[in-house]
């Protein structure tokens, strides 16, 4: 029986396995196209690590152990505590819609038209903070600009 994540550190472990397993493991990547529930991490370098939710919700999970039959509604409920499902609508999920697409391709498979992706809590806030900085940042410069003279606006424009 497999123990449901306990810590995040686990579930983080987990989906930067994910990679090394599907490529060992032909039952693994038979099953990618069913997956709906993705969880995504982001490396130091930029890129996007990705596993289905059955995967990285259990403890020292591997492609021997994985079952994408079990009910995974308590493991999502844990995985919740610490990640947040990035809304269709926001700039991020096209990004990550967009490289989950490419990670798939990669062994011949598509993702599901249901399939919603995850990144941890830290991670959206610290995006969508950003964004809200940004529009300060630009209302700020809208301000200033306003008062700038005619030839410093397009002093301003061209170097934008």
């Amino acid at each position: 029986m497999s123990v449901i994540a306990p810590t995040l550190s686990h579930v983080l472990q987990n989906i930067e396995r994910f990679k090394a397993e599907l490529d060992s493991s032909a039952d693994l990547r038979r099953r990618l196209a069913y997956a709906r529930a993705w969880y995504a991490l982001q490396t130091e370098d930029g890129k996007w690590l990705f596993a289905p939710m059955k995967f990285c919700a259990y403890k020292d999970m591997t492609a021997k152990k994985y079952d994408d039959r079990r009910d995974g509604r308590r493991a999502e409920k844990q995985l919740q505590s610490w990640f947040t499902s990035v809304p269709h609508a926001d700039h991020l999920n096209q990004e990550l819609t967009e490289a989950l697409t490419t990670f798939l391709a990669g062994y011949g498979k598509s993702p599901s038209t249901a399939c919603r992706i995850s990144v941890t809590s830290d991670f959206y806030q610290s995006q969508n903070n950003r964004s809200a900085d940004d529009h300060v940042l630009a209302n700020l410069l809208i301000a200033v600009a306003s008062r700038l003279s005619a030839e410093e606006r397009v002093r301003l424009r061209a170097a934008l």
